[in-house]
């Protein structure tokens, strides 16, 4: 058995402080349940059918990428506020990280994409004067697209889009999951980077066009999918730091 407050600190000091670059999601324990924690659950993104799952596994607390997302003002829309009196209703702890687990330089949905690739996470990506929430990574020596589209298939586990305009041999990938996918003027930083692949979770219609033009080769393996990583990752960090905890990741697949 593992103290709520004791699970909270470990995580505290290794995923670190997200400051004021994510005002929107949490990054930490949204909402306190039981005390004494047996069973993690762990999974992408809070809903009312994630937490039937961690309740029906036995779980005490559940970790997510995406945590409860705040109704505007003080008026607490029927999601919001199902969700909450479920997680009440069985002492359930939510136990949210956005920013940090996109950002991680250990865990983070996007170097972990680098690395399971086969390329050395470089630095932080982001657009000038905002958060870093993707990463920078290197092939050395440079891999084959044709590689590279199997190799992200087998770990995405779908397809998904796949814009190939830039070179067959690439060197430098941005890696940058879920809803990541540039606008127009986003464009000019790969540019400038030497880029030779954009890794995401989520396309738009106007992208295409905008990789055709510029010669940069394009992939969306899912939002679902490029964010279960993390997840799965931090999920192995836990176990390993607290055997007495059992960590199961609920998976609720989506194709998007």
């Amino acid at each position: 058995m593992l103290l709520l407050d004791e699970l909270m600190a470990f995580l505290n000091d290794f995923m670190g402080d997200a400051g004021d670059k994510d005002p929107h999601m949490p990054n930490g324990l949204q909402v306190r349940g039981r005390p004494r924690l047996r069973k993690l659950a762990t999974g992408v993104s809070a809903s009312l059918r994630l937490f039937e799952m961690a309740v029906e596994r036995g779980a005490d607390a559940l970790l997510v990428h995406h945590g409860l997302s705040m109704p505007s003002g003080m008026l607490f829309d029927t999601i919001f506020t199902r969700r909450v009196r479920y997680l009440f209703a069985h002492d359930l702890s939510l136990i949210g990280y956005h920013f940090l687990l996109d950002s991680h330089p250990q865990v983070g949905h996007n170097v972990q994409i680098l690395r399971r690739l086969g390329a050395e996470p470089v630095e932080p990506y982001g657009l000038p004067g905002e958060p870093a929430w993707g990463w920078l990574g290197e092939f050395a020596p440079p891999v084959s697209m044709a590689e590279i589209c199997t190799n992200c298939e087998r770990l995405f586990g779908q397809e998904g889009v796949q814009y190939l305009f830039g070179p067959q041999e690439v060197r430098r990938v941005v890696a940058l999951s879920g809803k990541g996918a540039p606008y127009p003027g986003d464009m000019e930083l790969l540019v400038q980077r030497g880029v030779d692949l954009f890794i995401t979770g989520e396309t738009s219609e106007w992208v295409r066009e905008l990789f055709r033009e510029v010669g940069i080769n394009f992939i969306a393996g899912g939002h679902y999918n490029t964010e279960k990583v993390g997840i799965l990752a931090l999920g192995e960090v836990i176990a390993a730091q607290f055997p007495m905890l059992s960590v199961e990741f609920v998976d609720l697949p989506n194709p998007v």
